[in-house]
């Protein structure tokens, strides 16, 4: 007989980018309505890669998915795991999934990529026709897409009235986190989950507790050590990020901009794989802050408006599907004469402009897998104005080797600077990478730490240096290019 707090036999989480089991809807749910509970977890190595996703990242989410396996064992909820190709294959092997493991319910959080979402209604109409329910929590961003609308009912274009609406909403209820589910009791003789099964699919799948040390496409190599280009894996790893950054916060405002500084959280990776929710975030610096979102403390209220940055873009990327398709929001912006020179793109994405500021951001991104936020901008602005390259190219290789590639906010990001989006900034706006790298970093210190042959200049050299052997000239000339760039914004119909 079931209990009264529970209505389900059987169910199955599906993990995807929430690889967490504090404050996870879908987990919090099933673990609420369900007697017995699974999870799953599938790879589908050819999609990402057609989605640009790259080894940091892929590893990243790989070594988070081993903590929580173990953190799921503690509660007798077995993980699976299992290997496709594509998202299209997904339907099929959830139905055999949910067939032969007896699940009622299949739980999961939202996605909202384009390519998701059609994913999971695809999942949805098959198990239904099974007699399956599948259930898509909001878990993302704060508010699901589409609660935030202006009192025409449209959605929301610029960040601004758009962040006053998601306060004023978010206001009227707490931002409290969910609590981690109660340990399932053992299964009853003869109920256990099994280790493994096979399935009736392409190259014979088989759906198994073990998770793989490699996978197509990707080097994921360092995944089991838990460590990933310096980063540190998993939900502990986020929480005690959150800690740290709890005991800095009030200066972020004040120091956020300047990249040799230790002065931003550091918890992107960690949002984006899911190991942290937005909402735990929110509550530590509502807390600190005594409730207040746009006053109190500006170094909190200035990352709170952060938070709600990575919320407005996620919900664009819903109300406006052609995000997703490569398309810029703005669509007389593709009737620039964009430039497409692959040597210079390759000079951009190696750090050899010439360029000190761009140099050391862009090394900084292929060595740490990271990128510091004020720097984004900064090659962003170079390469889509200074060499008024596609934007599109540089939207391309950061989520290929960003740790922290979330698809809406890159977007969003890169749209922004290239001011082809929406609320962007104004196309006469380029970011002189010569005063940025005086105001930001006025001694050269992050400079000299991913440059290093430019070491012995002095603080004023090393911004624009001399001819050097042992450096690259600069690879444009950086006045003439913002000229013909707002030259060519200016001149759209």
């Amino acid at each position: 007989m079931r209990s009264r707090s529970t209505s389900l036999g059987r169910g199955l989480v599906w993990f995807r980018n929430d690889l967490r089991i504090q404050d996870n809807s879908a987990l919090y749910h099933a673990g609420k309505r369900c007697e017995q509970l699974a999870a799953v977890f599938i790879a589908c190595p050819d999609s990402w890669q057609s989605h640009n996703e790259g080894d940091a990242l892929v590893a990243f989410r790989m070594a988070c998915l081993h903590e929580l396996q173990t953190q799921l064992q503690t509660r007798n909820i077995p993980l699976y795991f299992l290997q496709l190709s594509t998202f299209s294959q997904v339907p099929q092997a959830l139905e055999q999934i949910t067939r032969r493991l007896k699940i009622e319910t299949v739980f999961a959080n939202a996605e909202y990529p384009l390519n998701e979402q059609r994913r999971d209604h695809a999942v949805r109409d098959r198990l239904r026709e099974n007699g399956v329910a599948a259930e898509y929590h909001s878990d993302r961003t704060l508010l699901p897409p589409g609660a935030v609308r202006t009192g025409a009912g449209e959605p929301y274009k610029v960040f601004t009235p758009f962040k006053r609406a998601l306060i004023q909403l978010c206001a009227e209820s707490e931002i409290k986190p969910l609590p981690v589910p109660r340990k399932k009791p053992l299964p009853k003789e003869g109920a256990h989950w099994p280790k493994w099964l096979a399935l009736e699919l392409e190259e014979n799948k088989k759906l198994t507790q073990k998770i793989p040390e490699h996978l197509p496409h990707f080097a994921i190599d360092t995944a089991k050590s838990g460590i990933v280009k310096g980063w540190k894996s998993g939900e502990k790893a986020a929480q005690k990020r959150l800690k740290l950054f709890s005991e800095r916060i009030s200066g972020y405002q004040a120091e956020r901009d300047f990249p040799a500084l230790d002065s931003t959280s550091h918890l992107s990776p960690y949002l984006n794989c899911g190991a942290i929710s937005i909402r735990q975030c929110m509550q530590m610096a509502l807390n600190l802050n005594q409730g207040h979102w746009q006053s109190g403390n500006a170094g909190i209220s200035c990352w709170i408006s952060e938070l709600i940055w990575r919320d407005f873009y996620t919900h664009l990327l819903v109300d406006f599907p052609h995000l997703s398709k490569g398309q810029p929001f703005k669509a007389e912006t593709d009737q620039i004469p964009w430039r497409y020179d692959k040597d210079l793109f390759c000079r951009w994405s190696r750090g050899e402009t010439g360029v000190p500021i761009v140099d050391a951001a862009m090394r900084q991104l292929n060595e740490i897998a990271w990128m510091h936020n004020r720097l984004r901008m900064v090659v962003a602005s170079f390469l889509s104005k200074n060499l008024l390259i596609d934007w599109r190219w540089g939207e391309r290789y950061f989520m290929q080797h960003l740790i922290d590639g979330d698809f809406a906010s890159n977007n969003g990001g890169w749209q922004w600077t290239a001011s082809t989006g929406t609320d962007a900034a104004p196309y006469f706006r380029v970011f002189n990478p010569y005063s940025q790298s005086q105001r930001f970093d006025p001694n050269g210190d992050f400079i000299r730490r991913y440059v290093p042959e430019l070491d012995s200049l002095n603080n004023k050299e090393i911004h624009d240096p001399p001819s050097m052997a042992n450096y690259p000239s600069v690879i444009c000339d950086v006045g003439a290019g913002r000229k013909r760039a707002i030259e060519v914004f200016s001149n759209l119909k």
